[in-house]
């Protein structure tokens, strides 16, 4: 009989993480549906490629490698996967800010 799993290391970080890549699929839709561009080189060809599924599969499975990336590391140095996870956020949360602050300069012009 195996032993239990043990819980994630960082889930409030993965829980942000979760929610701003969310955020920032939301986000390029609405930017994509109201003519804008992905300024994500990659991005662009996958939406172009693959649609609004393809965007969402992306980020998931980003966010799930740095999700596994960080649980490996925390294994034999938590402090340093701590600080990826920290990092992780506060990197994902850039692209949700400048879009949030796009879209409300935006709405505020017309």
């Amino acid at each position: 009989m195996s032993s239990p799993r043990p819980p994630l290391r960082f889930p409030a970080a993965y829980t942000w993480l979760v929610f701003l890549a969310s955020m920032d699929i939301m986000l390029t839709w609405i930017v994509l549906y109201r003519g804008g561009n992905e300024v994500n080189a990659l991005a662009a060809w996958i939406i172009a490629r693959f649609g609004l599924p393809g965007m969402v599969l992306f980020k998931f499975m980003i966010t799930l490698f740095v999700i596994s990336l960080c649980e490996i590391i925390a294994r034999r140095k938590p402090n340093s996967a701590r600080k990826l996870s920290e990092w992780a956020v506060a990197l994902t949360s850039i692209p949700v800010i400048v879009t949030l602050f796009l879209l409300l300069a935006q709405r505020l012009r017309a």
